[in-house]
């Protein structure tokens, strides 16, 4: 696939998933075609004619981690983010990455945290992420310059084992990241998948596991983020700016694409028919996807 600022369009004017859930077809091809994003397209988790199959449970906690959010490390304090590896060669990656990071200006006190699921570069050891202290440190990371970048200008405080971060909703990047913020990588939604209306309970169960997903994400040096809909809730990471999709993805979003590479649903794979630039039609696995991020 070519890593271009094509997106996969799921033909719906439904604001939620559950709308379009039962749809048999989505038009479109694997070299997605430039007609642009649906906001929100929570709906495309169910887009397959053959309905969801999961793949081995592994996929989903390669992802969000396992129920219990385990890890093989244990943190009692919280520590600034500065970049997370995933993989077989996750550890040497990450030491290869600190010893170019602790060269930089305030940088010289980075350290390798391993989160089982991700081993993540960070800086800082803070009690809390409020205090004077904490809050000078991850401005001073933010406006750290790499060759006239700021690589770290979205750095954040991963929080310890068992404690949430605030700020997970969707609709708080706005306020938090500016203008420039304007698209995030789906890879995940959490509802019914049988295209039936949820209960109550079902809606709660959905937003509950949603938000363990982000949490445990973030204890993994992910910057994640829950939305909730009126049926369904989605996962997605990261934050992207109108660069970072036009002319040709960047390669912060080609990457994170190669380590979130599926959308789940529910924590598991769907098998989804498409239709490809020559007209055949294919079973895939579907794909993680660039949506909107929402005005507060």
């Amino acid at each position: 696939m070519s890593w271009t600022r094509d997106f996969f369009f799921c033909s719906s004017s439904a604001a939620d998933p559950q709308d379009v859930i039962s749809r048999t077809t989505c038009g479109f091809s694997r070299v997605w075609k430039r007609i642009g994003i649906l906001f929100f397209m929570l709906a495309v988790a169910g887009c397959s004619s053959s309905g969801p199959k999961p793949t081995p449970e592994s996929e989903g906690q390669k992802l969000f981690g396992d129920a219990n959010g385990a890890t093989s490390s244990s943190q009692d304090f919280w520590t600034i983010g500065l970049k997370p590896f995933a993989g077989n060669d996750a550890g040497q990656l990450a030491q290869d990455e600190l010893s170019r990071l602790v060269r930089l200006p305030g940088l010289d006190e980075a350290f390798i945290l391993d989160r089982g699921q991700r081993v993540i570069v960070c800086v800082g050891r803070q009690p809390s992420p409020n205090t004077r202290e904490a809050l000078a440190l991850l401005e001073r990371v933010r406006k750290t310059r790499v060759d006239g970048e700021r690589p770290f200008a979205k750095a954040f405080y991963i929080p310890p084992q068992g404690k949430a971060q605030s700020d997970l909703d969707l609709r708080s990047v706005p306020g938090k990241f500016g203008v420039d913020a304007v698209y995030t990588l789906q890879v995940g939604v959490y509802g019914r998948a049988d295209g039936r209306a949820p209960t109550r309970r079902d809606i709660e169960e959905a937003r509950e596991k949603a938000v363990e997903a982000v949490e445990e994400l973030r204890r993994q040096g992910e910057l994640a983020f829950y939305y909730h809909g009126p049926s369904m809730s989605m996962v997605t990471v990261g934050v992207f700016s109108h660069d970072d999709i036009d002319p040709v993805f960047s390669f912060g979003l080609r990457t994170l694409m190669e380590r979130f590479p599926h959308n789940l649903l529910n924590g598991q794979g769907v098998s989804q028919t498409v239709t490809m630039s020559d007209g055949s039609r294919q079973q895939i696995i579907q794909e993680s996807f660039p949506v909107l991020i929402p005005e507060n």
